[in-house]
């Protein structure tokens, strides 16, 4: 049984627990694959590489990864990984499971991997992750018999860094890169059905008049005119009522000072919204704020009943 580790020295188990749950799942598996297949020795040491940026590089190119690693003694060493490669076949029958869900590519467009990705590629007989020895490839110049060796670990933990931010590197190192297989994919969707002809509307032109904007082409249903959107008491301005039109007075100055707005067919839109401009910058009287109107022989009279009791 460990023993706990006493006050001031790290916890690197809990530490190791700790960076697990801030990777994907996905990212995850991947190096759980990885260091399964490593001895105790250079894994530790791998670890602690990883944890201290010995890693200089990491490069791909296809399925094949190669890393600068700087050694514990200052020495650099260039560790190399190669994931075995599905065929065009194998990737045709792969392409066709993923462009049947839409949501496989969504999830991988938006940077992610569903949960049952794996169930997906194995009922096909492929296996996402590498999980044998024979699913990859290893050496690098140290002298280190064993393989994974520690910089050969390191270089894992990095590429798993680039694994969870681009779940399509995992698929690259299968033999299909990003473009590719989303081109695949769009190719192999589904495309939905024409419409019948008889099922299709002709396209109404929209208005070239301006003022024809604010109409409807159909005599059946008739917008109501901007002209008509007042409520009572706002024909005329109450007394006191500032006035937000602008310095000319006019409420739709500011249209003419934005310059012109020209959206084709319709030409310049200052004309289409100058008449509903108008309308809502027109101040309305508000029953519930306007004081009832009280005469000079009104308050004459309630100041001599006042008196009077």
């Amino acid at each position: 049984m460990a023993e706990p580790p006493t006050r001031g020295q790290p916890d690197r188990g809990r530490d190791r627990d700790r960076e697990r749950s801030r990777r994907a799942w996905w990212s995850a598996r991947f190096l759980e694959l990885i260091e399964g297949m490593t001895l105790p020795e250079p894994l530790r040491a791998g670890r602690a590489l990883a944890r201290t940026e010995a890693v200089l590089t990491v490069r791909r190119t296809g399925n094949l990864v190669v890393a600068l690693v700087r050694d514990r003694g200052e020495d650099l060493h260039k560790p190399r990984l190669a994931v075995r490669t599905f065929g065009d076949d194998a990737w045709s029958q792969a392409a066709g499971a993923l462009a049947a869900q839409a949501r496989y590519a969504a999830a991988l467009l938006a940077g992610s991997l569903p949960a049952d990705i794996e169930d997906t590629f194995a009922a096909r007989g492929l296996t996402l992750f590498p999980q044998r020895a024979d699913d990859l490839a290893m050496d690098c110049t140290c002298t280190d018999w064993q393989r994974p060796c520690a910089h050969l670990v390191a270089a894992c933990h990095q590429l798993a860094e680039t694994i969870d931010t681009d779940p399509f590197t995992l698929l690259a190192l299968r033999g299909r890169e990003r473009d590719a297989l989303l081109t695949e994919i769009r190719h192999l969707r589904p495309r939905s059905p024409a419409p019948a002809t008889g099922d299709v509307q002709p396209a109404t032109a929209p208005p070239t008049d301006p003022a024809g904007f604010w109409t409807s082409p159909d005599p059946q249903r008739t917008a109501p005119d901007p002209a008509s959107w007042t409520s009572p008491g706002s024909e005329g301005r109450r007394e006191g009522t500032a006035d937000r039109s602008g310095p000319t007075g006019r409420p739709d100055i500011l249209l003419d000072l934005c310059g012109p707005l020209v959206v084709e067919p319709f030409g310049d839109l200052r004309e289409v919204l100058r008449p509903a401009y108008r309308i809502l910058t027109t101040p309305r009287a508000s029953p519930a704020t306007t004081p009832p109107a009280v005469s000079r022989a009104d308050g004459a009279g309630s100041r001599a009943r006042r008196g009077g009791g």
